[in-house]
């Protein structure tokens, strides 16, 4: 090896030499960067669990969780249940603050729960999911769990779903049930109540289309069923008020004919409904107290979907006595007896047939429009008309709608914005129809006396020895979303709830 080749050969070494030292420091420096990071890091998680800092997250995590829990519940949602569970959860409106409650009181509701046999998802364009029966369900059983009736007037539960999941759940919330439909139909009626505090003693059963009406005769088949109900007080009842004088309540449920031209077939329907509340107030008296002249002894009550407004002659005929037809409502019921019903109805009624599904129009004397600004009706309609408004006023019977004496009180924006009974705007909110379709009544004798006005509040609970303790509240159509019901984390139904609480005066 030359010098030469020797001092190349050193001059390797001593780089390499320096590139490992090089190396080496460069290590030094980054372990000990490293030590102060991690030591940086150790200090941070000290920090971090300091007593101080753990309570600083706490604080922050719980004002979040407090804030999503306000918004929620300023939207009317429930914040304890799952998304699925949702809906816009209404207050009940009270009566009667700071008096002491001395007699029995329960709360009653009626509801449209909407029956799966009758969904067209032409009639529900905006709902999605929310239509399924899976969701559905959850959603409404949650409602009875967060409003606690006491008593259900329940309209439009498919038999089906009755049998397969009411009866169960309904029983696992503490209510007995019973429950009716016309054969033709996949859906009913049903009433539940509480077990422990009413049991059942008597019922009636009602089809519209084979009762009498004096000598109006039904225009077409409707396949319509009512339900009437004792429910006498539980021994639990009379032991904690043992001055009440009631034996307990009568309560019946309905939902009327749907049909839009059907405004002379409903208001027929609503002398049935008076009609046997009468006989079966009598019925209940006799086998039950011995006699049937003292119709005072039980609390008649009747709720249900009308399939009619409050200025209409259903309505009007139940609550408004002596009624007269006149203006509106006479023009209304005077064109629907010029509408003639398919035969197709004399037959089984398919669910397309209802509930706003297909209406015949046939014939070039059949009437545009269900509710024209004007009318001239022939003699034979004239007569029509006037039987019916005849045999209402012959019936000593009428019913006192329970949101009309009150709500005025809980809730003035939204008593008679369209109507002049102090009744809430609207119950229903379908993508096709909107408006109030529910009530809840009391059903009392009328003497003859002039009663087409409105009862004072007052004077309707000294009269009936009841007080009327709440409202749940009913949104105006200012509230309500533009699309149609039911919709998630809204409502389960097309149909909104209505519910009152009672007090019987001791």
């Amino acid at each position: 090896m030359t010098d030469t080749a020797s001092d190349r050969q050193c001059g390797v070494s001593l780089e390499l030499g320096n590139a490992v030292l090089d190396q080496k420091s460069e290590n030094d420096e980054v372990a000990k960067k490293q030590g102060k990071k991690d030591k940086g890091k150790r200090r941070n998680r000290k920090e971090e669990m300091s007593p101080e800092h753990v309570a600083k997250v706490r604080a922050e995590r719980e004002a979040a969780r407090k804030a999503k829990r306000e918004a929620l519940i300023a939207k009317g949602m429930d914040p304890d249940y799952p998304p699925e569970l949702q809906f816009i959860r209404r207050p009940m409106l009270t009566l009667h603050d700071g008096e002491p409650t001395k007699g029995f009181t329960f709360r009653l509701m009626t509801y449209n729960c909407l029956a799966q046999a009758l969904i067209r998802r032409k009639l529900f364009p905006d709902s999605g999911d929310a239509l399924k029966w899976f969701r559905r369900s959850k959603v409404l059983r949650h409602e009875f769990e967060v409003y606690r009736p006491d008593v259900l007037c329940l309209q439009e539960i498919d038999y089906i779903q009755y049998q397969q999941f009411w009866k169960e759940e309904l029983g696992k919330l503490g209510y007995d049930t019973q429950f009716y439909k016309q054969p033709t139909k996949n859906h009913g009626v049903s009433i539940a109540w509480q077990r422990d505090l009413f049991q059942m003693t008597d019922r009636m059963l009602i089809d519209f289309d084979n009762e009498r009406s004096g000598n109006i005769k039904r225009r077409t088949l409707t396949h319509n069923s009512g339900l009437i109900l004792s429910l006498r007080f539980t021994d639990k009842v009379k032991q904690k008020y043992p001055h009440n004088t009631k034996c307990g309540i009568l309560i019946g449920t309905s939902h009327l004919f749907w049909h839009p031209f059907g405004t002379y077939e409903r208001t027929r329907q609503c002398y049935v409904v008076l009609n046997k509340v009468k006989e079966f107030m009598k019925r209940v008296n006799v086998l039950q107290n011995g006699n049937d002249g003292n119709l005072t002894q039980w609390v008649p009550l009747f709720c249900g979907d009308f399939n009619s407004q409050p200025f209409d002659t259903p309505y009007l005929s139940m609550t408004s006595k002596p009624v007269e037809y006149k203006g509106r409502a006479r023009t209304v019921i005077e064109c629907s007896t010029s509408y003639t019903f398919s035969k197709l109805r004399n037959g089984e009624e398919e669910a397309d047939d209802e509930e706003g599904g297909n209406i015949e129009k046939f014939g070039k004397d059949q009437p545009q429009t269900p509710v024209p600004e004007t009318f001239t009706a022939n003699a034979e309609q004239s007569r029509l008309v006037h039987e019916m408004q005849s045999l209402h006023n012959s019936l000593d019977m009428r019913a006192i709608s329970l949101y009309s004496v009150a709500y005025n009180k809980v809730h003035p924006d939204n008593a008679g914005l369209d109507n002049k009974r102090g009744e809430p705007e609207m119950s229903n909110w379908a993508n096709t129809w909107r408006g109030l379709l529910d009530y809840l009544f009391l059903i009392t004798q009328w003497d003859s006396d002039d009663r087409r006005s409105v009862d004072p509040l007052d004077v309707f609970e000294k009269e009936n020895s009841i007080k009327i303790r709440g409202l749940l509240r009913m949104p105006p159509s200012s509230e309500m979303p533009h699309h149609g019901q039911p919709h998630e984390g809204e409502y389960a139904s097309d149909h909104l709830s209505m519910m009152c609480e009672l007090e019987i005066s001791p």
